[in-house]
């Protein structure tokens, strides 16, 4: 049976910086930016520590903040809450919006839900980015299991603990499995995904900069904040947070580029 639906996730873009978006580094505002600029008609939340309450009830964000853990499984448990309680995209706050959602996120979300495929071998999806309407069985699913894991836990047993309770689902859940292989795959992997101390966006851009910006492998970008020595002006990092600073509502890519 077909379990297409037609509707769509609520225009609202979550980003997250815990400390404070006073504090966050340039390049989490120039993402911010960017998904700012590309998104004219969806509404930006740009949340921190103290703002989470305005969205999500006080038991809940006590809860979640009140077991000491790392940053970002504050922001796995965050990110789920907020998908289930409100729907909508969850962009890490170092993840750089290339093509407007609407010109390409409907044709990916057939059955209400969306993330980027297969980071790692070890991974069948990235959490930087993902998509849902307000009572997406997979979000509903994957957050109860969420709430199960942190039940009389102090600390987690892997930095991958999410994913790892994605394909949990993935594998007990029948209609978990079936959703999730119907939603159509586009890979997180492609030359504009960096993870901690990258090495390439050390070095200076590539001499084809501009034409792999005109037209780029994939619909988001994801950077990083994360170095031990910080890049130059003349790095690749560099170059890409001023695109994201620059990002302009226009051109777009081609609405189906990416599938």
């Amino acid at each position: 049976m077909d379990k297409r639906k037609s509707s769509y996730p609520p225009k609202i873009i979550w980003l997250l910086w815990l400390q404070g978006w006073d504090d966050a580094p340039a390049v989490a505002r120039a993402c911010r930016r960017s998904w700012e600029s590309r998104n004219p008609h969806w509404t930006i939340q740009s949340l921190d520590r103290r703002t989470l309450a305005h969205f999500l009830p006080a038991d809940i964000v006590e809860n979640i903040l009140s077991t000491p853990k790392e940053a970002e499984a504050l922001s796995d448990q965050i990110r789920l809450e907020l998908l289930h309680r409100h729907g909508g995209v969850w962009a890490d706050a170092t993840s750089v919006c290339v093509a407007p959602l609407d010109d390409w996120l409907p044709d990916v979300m057939p059955y209400g839900f969306f993330a980027f495929a297969r980071p790692g071998p070890d991974r069948m999806l990235s959490t930087w980015f993902l998509a849902a309407e307000k009572g997406s069985y997979i979000v509903e699913r994957w957050r109860n299991a969420s709430l199960k894991y942190w039940t009389g836990r102090t600390e987690r047993d892997n930095y991958f603990w999410v994913h790892q309770l994605f394909a949990l689902m993935y594998e007990t859940d029948s209609s978990f499995h079936e959703l999730w292989e119907g939603t159509p795959q586009i890979s997180a992997v492609h030359r504009f995904h960096f993870g901690p101390n990258s090495a390439d966006l050390l070095a200076p851009p590539p001499a084809d900069i501009e034409d792999l910006l005109r037209t780029p492998p994939a619909p988001v970008f994801k950077l990083t904040h994360k170095f031990e020595n910080q890049p130059g002006l003349n790095s690749l990092f560099a170059s890409l947070c001023t695109y994201a600073e620059n990002a302009q509502q226009s051109p777009r890519p081609v609405r189906d580029a990416f599938l």
